[in-house]
């Protein structure tokens, strides 16, 4: 294969780096400490841009759902219910999804970086535009259907069902300090949704060799009874992938360093950006292993598990 291997490790977004967005966090009331919360009340707090549910018989007052005592402690007063609609897209996982009526906009002012990741896709099309500066000079910008089919012979062109593209990945993006992007989905049917925004500079790892694999998972519960009837309960799926990848001997210690600092980081993993290898990217946690083969050479084993 010999394509260029990559890692994005994602810059953590604030609140302050949110310049403005189609999707209003509005999903429930802000918690107020003079209310009084019923069982299964829920609220929201624009601190951790959480959704939080009082599972309290007795009158909840004045307990923040965002102090862990009142979520953890001996008397639990609320349940922590998941991401704000607008933070679903930067909380990590891509299996909580931002969903709204066409368009799903959102700027942000992130600093700088040179490649952006967008998982979990569900939109017609796709437009990115990156400005060196807030109304300043467009240094990238994409519009494009979301749509992956491929078909081999006429009879897949003209009968196959469409085959949405559930993912994007845009590099050689120029890192300027004070960058500013604007990602857009559309969608005629439906609500547009979006699992993963993932902003970051993107490292080299090695060239990746053929025999890359990628191994798809299923959180679905299977359950056979005595009688030997199957019960599926559907859940989440995820993909690992696993590949190896060479590198000179020069690139050794940067990039055992870059990998090192990633431990335990969720990151987007890229063994090619070749568009016929699409399934060979994943959002998920390395487990790399570099073996010095010889004078010049070095070998990176990449483990990748995916995340949901």
């Amino acid at each position: 294969m010999s394509q260029p291997c990559s890692v994005l490790a994602p810059v953590a977004i604030t609140g302050a780096m949110i310049v403005s967005s189609t999707v209003p966090e509005t999903d429930y009331p802000t918690f107020s400490m003079l209310k009084a919360y019923a069982l299964g009340e829920r609220c929201i707090s624009t601190v951790t841009h959480r959704i939080y549910e009082s599972v309290s018989a007795s009158s909840n007052v004045a307990h923040d759902p965002t102090d862990l005592i009142n979520q953890f402690g001996s008397v639990p007063w609320w349940v922590d219910q998941g991401p704000t609609n607008l933070w679903a897209m930067f909380d990590g996982y891509v299996s909580t999804k931002c969903a709204i009526a066409s368009p799903l906009s959102i700027t942000l002012r992130a600093g700088a970086f040179n490649a952006v990741a967008l998982f979990g896709l569900e939109a017609d099309s796709l437009s990115i535009t990156v400005r060196d500066a807030p109304g300043g000079n467009v240094i990238y910008s994409y519009s494009g259907a979301l749509e992956s089919s491929a078909p081999a012979d006429y009879y897949e062109y003209f009968f196959d069902r469409f085959k949405p593209q559930s993912d994007f990945i845009a590099t050689g993006i120029e890192p300027f300090n004070n960058t500013e992007i604007t990602i857009t989905l559309t969608r005629v049917t439906g609500l547009a949704k979006c699992g993963l925004i993932a902003l970051g500079d993107m490292k080299p790892i090695g060239l990746t060799e053929y025999g890359a694999k990628v191994t798809p998972n299923s959180f679905a519960f299977i359950d056979v009874d005595k009688f030997g009837r199957t019960t599926i309960t559907p859940g989440a799926n995820t993909t690992d992938m696993s590949l190896t990848a060479k590198l000179g001997i020069a690139e050794a210690a940067t990039v055992a360093e870059t990998l090192k600092q990633l431990q335990a980081v969720p990151c987007v993993w890229i063994a090619t950006d070749h568009v016929d290898y699409s399934p060979l990217r994943v959002f998920g946690q390395g487990k790399p292993t570099i073996s010095f083969d010889g004078p010049e050479i070095c070998t990176v084993n990449l483990e990748v598990k995916g995340f949901i």
